[in-house]
């Protein structure tokens, strides 16, 4: 099933060409969850703190669905 991957501020190192008008496209098998998408784009759990699945917060646990758009965030510090 195809889904839609955005990456955010300094996740973008991994995926530069990934902004939120030219998202990431893949093709995942059904019944994957958060976690595992973290995993199979190569970033850490630590790497992660804010995610969203088509505009909502959601967790590691849930369930993606086809045409789904999933936004992942570091955690973003200011001063």
């Amino acid at each position: 099933m195809k889904i839609y991957v955005k990456v955010f501020a300094s996740l973008r190192k991994k995926y530069p060409d990934v902004n939120d008008l030219n998202p990431l496209v893949l093709d995942i098998q059904k019944g994957i969850i958060i976690e595992e998408l973290i995993f199979k784009l190569d970033f850490s759990l630590d790497e992660i703190k804010i995610i969203l699945r088509n505009g909502i917060r959601v967790s590691l646990e849930s369930v993606i669905e086809e045409d789904d758009i999933i936004s992942l965030f570091p955690a973003i510090g200011g001063g």
